[in-house]
């Protein structure tokens, strides 16, 4: 608020007063002038003395309004200045305190009494630093004394002052053209605390990203690397320094788009390689941070590569035991339970596509007497030397070997007729007539050989598939019943 000039206000005070004084000079000259009586001149000085009289009340009310301006002027100001939220305190060219509102009187209850006293700067400070109201200062009074009074003749900088009742100022002191100082003391213990909860919340992210097992890495909106946390540069064999300002194409060796926006959304799984060559497989999570002032993406990497390898290896041992439940341990052909499943497989296989299944049963001559001569490590041998010749003579046609039991051996021949059968069960004779596995101890020959029974025939879904492997049986019966070393082939029925 302006206040009202008094000079202004009563600017033609002055002229007032010349005319008076004009008036009597006037008067007084007539009256030397004229020796004579004259008639007028009383009156002439009766009016100027009327005039004076006139113009003096003039004056005195204009006085009188101008000082109830003036002090309407500093009532209004000194109630502004009250209403402030902020404390303001005005010294003189001594450093005294000559004018302060009630927001100092209330930030500082303990110094009331010195206020009223108009004392020196130093001597409330001093006091204040006595009361312990500056925590600041405790332990080190005299040295944090000397800082705020060069503060204060720099008379520029603002300064950050926190109360003994925990509150925060910010200080404004700014030296007057007739020499004093005006202080402004606002209360900022909102924002500080702000700042302070700002400051913690940002120390523990960091915290939590420093300590993070996952790779964190801060992009600009064009994906070049600003930040990076420690586990990010054990993952890539990288420092900080050297990645900062990389573009991410580089780091996983692909191309990522021209913004890193491209990869919001769901998880991105992708390979590349560490500093030292080695394979990473890693799942890239992508987010978007955007304030008024900030735009950045930050990028989550989680190593895949051990889990994978674990996945691989699970997925080779879980085959390993697929391949095992379904594989004879010793010749390394199919098992039993394997020929079971493949049966019911291929059964419906020719019942739907109206083709011939063929199925061969294969038995060792006289294998009892062998294991008796030779020994059982040798007749596990010779199991695996015949379990290889037939899967050698099944070839890669489609069919499958197994072992149905001793010295028994089944080949299940999808797509494959009677002649066809029994042309394989022929080439099956003679591949181990050629072999001349010895058997000493065989009443039929010196060699080892087979005896084969063949069924085939076009399944039928409603039938049995145990009819053709019966069927096979039963062949293979009569191929022993007449001498052995020979094949046999069941009658054709259409639904065996």
């Amino acid at each position: 608020m302006k206040a009202h000039n008094a000079d202004a206000a009563i600017r033609w005070l002055p002229l007032t007063v010349i005319l008076a004084l004009a008036l009597q000079v006037a008067v007084l000259w007539l009256d030397r002038l004229n020796d004579a009586e004259v008639s007028w001149l009383p009156g002439l000085a009766a009016a100027s003395l009327v005039v004076n009289l006139l113009l003096a009340a003039l004056a005195t009310l204009a006085l009188r309004r101008a000082r109830e301006r003036i002090r309407a002027a500093n009532r209004s100001l000194e109630e502004a200045i009250d209403a402030l939220p902020a404390s303001v305190e005005i010294f003189d060219q001594d450093d005294r305190l000559v004018a302060y509102n009630k927001q100092l009187a209330a930030n500082y209850p303990h110094m009331v009494q010195a206020f009223q006293s108009g004392a020196s700067f130093e001597e409330l400070v001093r006091r204040s630093v006595r009361d312990g109201a500056i925590p600041a200062a405790v332990g080190r009074e005299e040295a944090w004394l000397a800082e705020r009074f060069a503060d204060r003749a720099r008379g520029q900088e603002a300064l950050l002052q926190r109360l003994s009742d925990g509150r925060w100022l910010r200080i404004f002191e700014r030296r007057t053209p007739s020499g004093g100082t005006v202080g402004v003391r606002l209360d900022v213990s909102d924002l500080i605390l702000e700042q302070q909860r700002l400051a913690a919340s940002q120390a523990h992210l960091k915290a939590f990203v420093q300590a993070a097992p996952n790779g964190v890495l801060t992009l600009d909106t064009e994906g070049h690397v600003l930040e990076l946390n420690p586990a990010a540069e054990r993952l890539f064999g990288f420092r900080a320094a050297e990645l900062r300002g990389s573009h991410i194409d580089l780091l996983f060796g692909i191309c990522m788009g021209d913004s890193p926006a491209e990869l919001l959304g769901e998880s991105r799984e992708l390979s590349t390689r560490r500093r030292d060559g080695q394979e990473l497989t890693l799942q890239l999570n992508m987010a978007e941070v955007r304030t008024d002032t900030t735009h950045r993406f930050v990028c989550i990497i989680t190593d895949l590569t051990e889990r994978k390898r674990q996945e691989v290896a699970l997925q080779l041992a879980n085959a390993q035991l697929a391949r095992q439940s379904t594989t004879d341990g010793l010749t390394g052909v199919g098992n039993r339970r394997h020929f079971d499943h493949l049966l019911q497989q291929e059964w419906l296989n020719s019942a739907n596509e109206g083709r011939s299944l063929a199925c061969l049963m294969v038995d060792i001559d006289h294998f009892k007497q062998y294991n008796d001569h030779y020994g059982h490590i040798a007749g596990d041998e010779t199991l695996r030397r015949v379990a290889e010749l037939l899967h050698t003579c099944v070839g890669r046609g489609g069919g499958t070997v197994c072992r149905f039991g001793g010295e028994e051996f089944v080949l299940l021949l999808p797509d494959t007729d009677v002649a066809e059968a029994q042309t394989l069960a022929q080439r099956c004779l003679d591949s181990l007539r050629l072999a001349a596995i010895e058997h000493a101890a065989s009443p039929l020959r010196r060699s080892l050989s087979l005896s084969i029974g063949v069924s085939a025939c076009v399944a039928e879904a409603h039938a049995s598939p145990l009819r053709l492997v019966e069927q096979a049986d039963a062949a293979l019966y009569a191929a022993k019943q007449n001498g052995r070393a020979r094949l046999v082939c069941a009658p054709l029925d259409r639904a065996a």
